[in-house]
């Protein structure tokens, strides 16, 4: 599935487990799915839908409440967290995939293609990801997304926690997850590079004080700061624990989504 040109959905990324994830992403995650499944301005007319890393389904259940006349072609590259998925029981138009974008084989075109926080993944190809979308819709077709935000709050995070994990002096690989944030600013550039009109785009931030060990757990179920493998879950919630005070202190976390809306302006006749 993946070779050395392809831009991997979870490019670069590694997981503890599936179930995990559906655990720990429900307070933040899918409470972004709930307003993204909305962000769509005209939902009964929307027919024809690609979901974008559905990872454990959880914005595949609200996308499934929001279009009621959708079919819906549900991707991801991880063959987990489709198991947690079609667990779910949704119904039959929904149809889950194991791919990767913008990998996405013959479907389509699409009337909206859908993702909560799976686009992220794709850095640095996201000037490729953008002109993909656009060419998977109908014209006129929308994109409801949701990626990692950069703002003050989240560059005062990071550095607070780079100086953390220094002590560590071990880790396999540089953490680039705050690389891959975007803002609003940086998704108009790339949405009109690539034929979109920006329709809306704002911030959803959260900020919480929470126990060290599960400021780890989220982390590390989310794929950072280790991606190569070398150590086991496990343990690097431990390190991270440690590092970051032990199991008793509180560590400031804080969660930041930009969320948009684009409607394809113009693209290849073929796809129109």
């Amino acid at each position: 599935m993946n070779n050395d040109n392809s831009v991997a959905a979870t490019s670069g990324a590694r997981w503890t487990t599936a179930t995990d994830y559906d655990s720990l992403a429900r307070n933040i995650q899918f409470r972004n799915a709930a307003l993204l499944a909305r962000l769509h301005p005209h939902p009964s007319q929307v027919r024809a839908v690609l979901e974008i890393g559905c990872g454990t389904g959880g914005s595949t259940v609200e996308l499934v409440a929001a279009l009621p006349d959708a079919t819906i072609d549900a991707m991801d590259i991880s063959d987990h967290m489709l198991a947690v998925a079609l667990a779910k029981g949704l119904p039959d138009r929904v149809r889950f995939r194991q791919a990767q974008f913008p990998d996405v084989g013959s479907r389509g075109p699409y009337d909206a293609i859908f993702s909560n926080a799976a686009l992220h993944w794709m850095y640095p190809h996201y000037e490729t990801v953008f002109a993909a979308m656009n060419q998977a819709l109908h014209l006129g077709g929308y994109v409801c997304a949701a990626t990692a935000a950069r703002t003050r709050s989240t560059e005062r995070v990071a550095t607070a926690r780079a100086s953390a994990l220094s002590s560590l002096g071990r880790l396999p690989e540089e953490d680039t997850f705050d690389c891959r944030r975007l803002t609003a600013s940086d998704v108009e550039a790339l949405a009109g590079g690539s034929g979109f009109i920006v329709e809306d785009a704002f911030v959803v931030e959260r900020t919480a004080l929470v126990s060290a060990d599960v400021h780890a757990r989220w982390w590390v179920a989310s794929g950072g700061p280790w991606t190569a493998n070398e150590v086991a879950p496990e343990e690097a919630v431990q390190a991270l624990t440690d590092a970051l005070g032990g199991s008793c202190a509180s560590v400031e976390t804080v969660h930041a989504s930009v969320m948009f809306r684009l409607r394809k302006a113009h693209g290849d006749r073929a796809n129109t």
